[in-house]
C-alpha cells in the first residue's frame, strides 16, 4: 500500500524537474539551430548574442500564447502562418532535388564562395517560384486570421483549406519551368559525397 505522503514534498519537486527537463533540452537545440541559421545568412553577431535574441523572441511568443484570450486560436494562427510559407518552400526544394537534379548534388560546390560556385548566390527561379506558391497557397487558405483567408477558399470552396497542396504544386511547377534556363552544377554526385 502506497502512502499518500510519497506524492508530495521532495517527490513532487523531482517529478516537476523531470517534466521541465524535456522542454529545456528541446529548446536548447531550437535556439542553437536558429542562431546557426542566422549566422549562415551573414548576420554579423556572435553566436551567443544570436542565441540570446532567439531565446528572448521565443520567450515573448510563449508569453503571447499564455495571455491570449484563446490559446487554441492563437496556436492555430501560428500553425497556419507556418503552413503558408512552408508549403511553397517544400515545393521548390522537392522540385529542385528530386526532379531537376535527380537527387544529385555536388556538395563541394556548396561550400565554395558564391562567385566561384556552380550554384551561384541567389537562385532567382526558386525565389520567384516561392512567392508564386505563397500567393497560390494564400488564395485557397482558410485560417482564423481574416488576412489569411484567401478569396478562393472563402468564396468558392466553402472554407476548405487546400493551401498546403496549392503551395507545393504551384511553387514546384513554376520552379521547374523557370529553372530550365539555368545550368546545374557540373559533375554532380550523390548527396553526401563530394566530387573527386
Amino acid at each position: 500500500m502506497v502512502k499518500r505522503g510519497w506524492f508530495g514534498g521532495v517527490a513532487s519537486l523531482l517529478v516537476l524537474l523531470m517534466v521541465l527537463h524535456g522542454p529545456i533540452a528541446t529548446n536548447i537545440l531550437n535556439v542553437y539551430s536558429a542562431a546557426l541559421a542566422a549566422l549562415s545568412m551573414g548576420i554579423r553577431l556572435s553566436r551567443t548574442a544570436l542565441a540570446l535574441v532567439v531565446g528572448i523572441a521565443g520567450y515573448l511568443v510563449t508569453v503571447y500564447f499564455i495571455f491570449a484570450p484563446s490559446f487554441a486560436k492563437a496556436f492555430d494562427n501560428w500553425m497556419i502562418s507556418l503552413l503558408l510559407w512552408m508549403s511553397p518552400w517544400a515545393g521548390v526544394v522537392m522540385a529542385d532535388f528530386f526532379l531537376k537534379r535527380k537527387g544529385q548534388i555536388d556538395v563541394a560546390e556548396l561550400y565554395r564562395s558564391p562567385e566561384a560556385s556552380a550554384y551561384g548566390d541567389i537562385n532567382w527561379s526558386g525565389m520567384i517560384a516561392f512567392f508564386a506558391g505563397l500567393i497560390a497557397g494564400w488564395s485557397v487558405q482558410d485560417g482564423l486570421v481574416p488576412a489569411l483567408q484567401g478569396p478562393i477558399s472563402t468564396g468558392l470552396l466553402a472554407g476548405a483549406d487546400l493551401s498546403w497542396l496549392f503551395g507545393i504544386v504551384v511553387s514546384g511547377a513554376v520552379y521547374l519551368v523557370l529553372s530550365r534556363r539555368t545550368v546545374t552544377a557540373p559533375a554532380a554526385v550523390a548527396t553526401g559525397t563530394a566530387a573527386q
